[in-house]
């Protein structure tokens, strides 16, 4: 049995729309939980923003860009 190129295309798309999905689900979770409500406390709205920009910064931390410029920059070094 021959696997062919565009069979392997195929299901590298496939693979990309499912994360793709995955990962909007996530983010739209997470945004509905970090979310201002108007009868929110103050003690409240304080957490759900402290909470957006940990979020933020975790996917800036987590960020492909980020990690393909530390590999560039430690094959650099090396």
């Amino acid at each position: 049995m021959k696997i062919r190129k565009e069979e392997l295309r195929a299901d590298e798309q496939q693979a990309r729309h499912e994360m793709a999905e995955w990962t909007a689900q996530r983010y739209r979770t997470f945004n509905d939980w970090v979310a201002f409500r108007e009868g929110d406390p103050i003690w409240l709205l304080v957490a759900k923003i402290t909470a957006r920009f940990l979020g933020i910064a975790i996917m800036v931390i987590l960020s492909p860009f980020v990690v393909i410029g530390l590999i560039i920059a430690f094959a650099a070094v090396l």
